[in-house]
C-alpha cells in the first residue's frame, strides 16, 4: 500500500431531514361507483354476446315433469325455451310414478332445436286370488308362486298371466300392468275339469285303480278328470276287469256294476319229449313246455301231438286261482327204413348217432330224421327222411368221389344278360376225323384221339340275329334268293371269325366276366392262363357234344362206334328232324337231299327241332359254325389232351352242315371246312370254361 493507506480516513455524516407530507404528490383511486359501472358494462357485454351467439332450445317431457334442471355454461330460461351454449348439455327431471331421468344431449349450431324425453314408468304390483286356492301362478311362462299372492316389481306393459290347478281348466289371459308403483288386483274362479263318477262291482269290495293310481274300495263316488280314463278293478280270487271311459266335465256319470269273473286256474303242461303241439277246444295253444290259464271248476282237455309219436290227451279241472303241473309221456310211433349205402364201408349217422357197420334196416319215430353218409376220399351226402309206420321206405345213397361231387355241384345251365343259355358238358375221351376208308371221307378229316379233362359250357343254340344286333345293330346278313336272313329268332350269319371273337369279348364285358381273348398284332388269341369268359368252342368240344353226346362222363367214344350222320348211318333222315338242303332249296343249294322235306327253305328259328341227349340244338343243319381252332391238316399229334388246334394261322375250322348242305360227304359228323370270312350259311355258338372256384 501507499503511505496514505497507513493513515486513518474519517467519514463525515450527511445531514438528513424527513420530507414534508404537505409537499407529496397525491395518488388517484377508483371509487366504488366507478367499479360497479365497469362490472355492469362487462356483464352487459357478455350478456349481449351470449344473447346473439347462444342457441334457443325447447325441452318437453312425457308425462310432464315436476322438476327440471339443465346444467350448462350460461344456460337460462327464456320464456318456454332455454338459451344454451352449443355443446353437451345434461338434462335431469323427475315425474311422479316414474324413474328419474338424466340424459346428456348435444346442442348443435342450428338455430332452433327441440328435445323430447319420455319417462319410464316405475314397476307395479299384482295381487292374484283364485278359487280354488293354491293355484299355480305364472307370469310370461315363469311360475312365480301359488295364489293368493302379491307379485312385486312387475314391469309396466302387457304380460301373460296363467293359472293352473289340478282337475281345473287352465286359465290364460293378457293383462296390462299400469306400473307407477300401483297395485292391481285380479280374482279368478277356475272352471272345473272333472266330473263325479260312481263306480260299483259285483261282488262288491273291488279295489279301483284309475290310470294306474289306486283310488279306493268299491262302491264309491269320486272326482275324475275329463278325457279318457283307464279303470281297473281288482279283487282277490277274481279276474281283474279293465275298461275305458270318457269323462266330460261337470257331467256326472253312474257306471253299470262291473261284474267280476272268478280267477283263471293255471296249468303248467310238459311232455316227454318236449316240443309237442298242444290244442284244446279253444284251438292251437303252442308247444310244450306250456303255461296256460283255464276256466276254474270246469274240466279242460288238452290234446298233444308230436311227429314220430302217438297222440295223447289229458283232462284236468282246478279251483279258481289254483296252479298245477301236468306232464305227459309220449309213446314213439315207428317206421322202418332200409339202407342201401355204397360203398358198404361208409359211415351212417342218424340224428348225430352213428350206426354200427352192416346195419341195413332201422326203425325210427315217424318224424324227420337227418341221415349223414361219409367216407374218407368221398363227398359227404346228407338227406332228410320221415319214416312211415305203414310202409317200409328205402334210403339209397351212392357216394361220389370229391371230384365227382364237385362236378355235380357245377350249375347245369348258365344264362347271359342277353338271354343266351349254355349247357354244362362233362369231360370224355373222343376221336376226331374219319377213317380213310369212310365213304365220303376227305383228306382234311385227320383222325386224332382227344381227351377233354374238365367240364365246360356250350351254347344251347346258335347266336341269333336278335342277340347279335344288341352288339352291332347295323349288321344285315342280306337276302338269299328271296329270303330275308334278318328274322330275330334265326341264327345270325355273314359273320367273320374275328367278328365272332369281338362279340365274345363284348358279352364277357356285359356279364362282368374276364375276357377270353386278347389281340396280338392283327389276330386274336386266348388269354393265358385261360379265363372263364365267352369264347368259341374247340373242335373237340363241339364233337363231344354232338357225335359223342351219348358218352358218359369220363367215358371213351370210338369212331367205329359213333354214328356217321347226326340221325344215324343212312340217308335221308327218317323224319323232319334237321334243317338241310331239301327240295325247297332248289335253285340256290348245289346238292339236295333226295326225298326229304324239313319245312324251311332257308335257316329255321333256333331250337325249332329237337335237342340231342345233352340238350343242345342244331349241331347239325340250320347253319354251319365257327370253331376256335386254327385250321390245319397236320396229322400229329395222334393223341392230345384238351386239343385246341395249332398256335398260328389265319384260317379257322368250320364244323357242321347247314340248310345248304345236301351231299353225302358234308352231311357226315366228320365233315370239316375252313375259312375266315363270313358267309350266308355260317354262324356260331358260344362256349365257356367253368369258373375257377367251381372247377374240380
Amino acid at each position: 500500500m501507499s503511505e496514505q493507506s497507513d493513515k486513518s480516513v474519517t467519514l463525515e455524516a450527511t445531514p438528513f431531514s424527513a420530507p414534508d407530507a404537505s409537499t407529496r404528490t397525491p395518488q388517484k383511486r377508483l371509487k366504488p361507483r366507478h367499479l360497479g359501472l365497469i362490472v355492469a358494462s362487462l356483464c352487459l357485454a357478455i350478456f349481449t354476446w351470449h344473447l346473439f351467439t347462444a342457441k334457443a332450445i325447447s325441452v318437453t317431457f312425457t308425462p310432464e315433469a315436476k322438476q327440471t334442471h339443465l346444467s350448462g355454461w350460461l344456460t337460462f330460461a327464456l320464456g318456454e325455451r332455454y338459451l344454451v351454449r352449443p355443446g353437451p348439455l345434461t338434462v335431469t327431471a323427475q315425474a311422479e310414478g316414474h324413474f328419474p331421468l338424466e340424459q346428456i344431449v348435444t346442442v348443435t349450431s342450428e338455430s332452433d332445436q327441440d328435445f323430447e324425453f319420455v319417462f319410464d314408468r316405475l314397476p307395479g304390483q299384482l295381487e292374484v286370488n283364485t278359487e280354488p286356492k293354491n293355484a299355480s301362478v305364472s307370469i310370461d311362462g315363469k311360475v312365480v308362486g301359488t295364489a293368493p299372492i302379491v307379485i312385486e316389481d312387475i314391469s309396466a306393459g302387457n304380460h301373460t298371466l296363467t293359472l293352473t290347478a289340478p282337475k281345473y281348466v287352465p286359465f290364460t289371459e293378457r293383462i296390462k300392468i299400469e306400473g307407477m308403483a300401483q297395485t292391481q288386483r285380479i280374482t279368478k274362479v277356475l272352471e272345473p275339469a272333472w266330473a263325479f263318477v260312481s263306480v260299483s262291482s259285483q261282488p262288491s269290495g273291488g279295489q279301483l285303480m284309475v290310470d294306474g293310481t289306486a283310488i279306493g274300495t268299491l262302491p264309491l263316488r269320486t272326482e275324475l278328470e275329463e278325457g279318457k280314463r283307464e279303470l281297473q278293478v281288482n279283487l282277490a280270487g277274481y279276474e281283474s276287469k279293465a275298461l275305458t271311459i270318457t269323462v266330460t266335465r261337470n257331467i256326472a256319470m253312474v257306471l253299470e256294476p262291473i261284474v267280476l269273473q272268478p280267477a283263471k286256474a293255471i296249468v303248467n303242461l310238459n311232455s316227454e319229449p318236449a316240443g309237442a303241439l298242444v290244442a284244446n277246444d279253444e284251438g292251437y295253444l303252442g308247444t310244450t313246455p306250456l303255461r296256460h290259464a283255464i276256466s276254474p271248476n270246469t274240466p279242460t282237455r288238452f290234446n298233444l301231438t308230436k311227429a314220430g309219436y302217438e297222440p295223447a290227451s289229458r283232462t284236468i279241472a282246478l279251483d279258481p286261482a289254483e296252479s298245477a303241473n301236468l306232464t305227459v309221456n309220449l309213446q314213439p310211433r315207428l317206421g322202418a327204413i332200409q339202407l342201401q349205402i355204397m360203398p358198404a364201408s361208409a359211415r351212417v349217422k342218424i340224428d348225430n348217432e352213428i350206426l354200427p357197420l352192416g346195419i341195413t334196416e332201422v326203425s325210427l319215430p315217424t318224424r324227420p330224421h337227418r341221415f349223414e353218409v361219409s367216407l374218407e376220399g368221398y363227398a359227404t351226402e346228407v338227406k332228410t327222411l320221415t319214416p312211415d309206420p305203414l310202409l317200409t321206405q328205402t334210403l339209397a345213397i351212392a357216394l361220389l368221389t370229391k371230384d365227382e361231387a364237385k362236378i355235380q355241384a357245377i350249375p347245369e345251365v348258365v344264362t347271359s344278360r342277353i338271354d343266351y343259355s349254355l349247357q354244362r358238358i362233362l369231360p370224355a375221351t373222343i376221336e376226331l376225323g374219319a377213317d380213310r376208308r369212310d365213304r365220303g371221307g376227305r383228306s382234311n378229316e385227320i383222325p386224332r384221339t382227344v381227351t377233354l379233362t374238365a367240364p365246360y359250357y356250350l351254347g344251347v343254340t346258335e347266336v341269333t340275329n336278335g342277340q347279335y344286333q344288341q352288339f352291332d345293330s347295323s349288321h344285315n346278313p342280306g337276302v338269299l334268293g328271296r329270303m330275308l336272313l334278318t328274322e330275330k329268332q334265326r341264327p345270325v350269319v355273314g359273320i367273320s371269325w374275328q367278328q365272332a371273337i369281338e362279340f365274345c369279348n363284348w358279352l364277357s364285358d356285359l356279364d362282368g366276366l374276364p375276357r377270353a381273348y386278347e389281340r396280338k398284332g392283327e389276330h386274336f388269341q386266348l388269354i393265358s392262363p385261360r379265363t372263364h369268359g365267352y369264347r368259341l368252342p374247340t373242335e373237340a368240344e363241339w364233337a363231344r357234344a354232338g357225335r359223342y353226346a351219348g358218352v358218359s362222363a369220363g367215358g371213351t367214344g370210338q369212331l367205329d362206334q359213333a354214328p356217321r350222320f347226326p340221325w344215324g348211318d343212312s340217308l335221308p333222315p327218317s323224319d323232319a328232324s334237321v334243317n338241310l338242303a331239301d327240295s325247297s332249296a332248289t335253285g340256290f343249294a348245289p346238292t339236295l337231299v333226295a326225298d326229304y322235306s324239313d319245312g324251311f327253305r332257308g335257316p329255321s328259328p333256333v331250337a325249332h327241332f329237337s335237342a340231342n341227349q345233352l340238350g343242345i340244338y342244331d349241331l347239325a343243319g340250320n347253319v354251319s359254325e365257327w370253331m376256335h381252332d386254327r385250321y390245319s391238316t397236320a396229322r400229329s399229334p395222334a393223341t392230345a389232351i384238351d386239343w385246341m388246334g395249332p398256335d398260328t394261322g389265319s384260317v379257322y375250322v368250320i364244323r357242321g352242315s347247314s340248310f345248304l348242305s345236301g351231299s353225302y360227304s358234308e352231311l357226315r359228323w366228320a365233315y370239316r371246312d375252313s375259312g375266315s370270312d363270313g358267309r350266308q350259311d355260317l354262324g356260331f355258338r358260344l362256349a365257356r370254361d367253368i369258373a375257377p372256384e367251381n372247377r374240380p
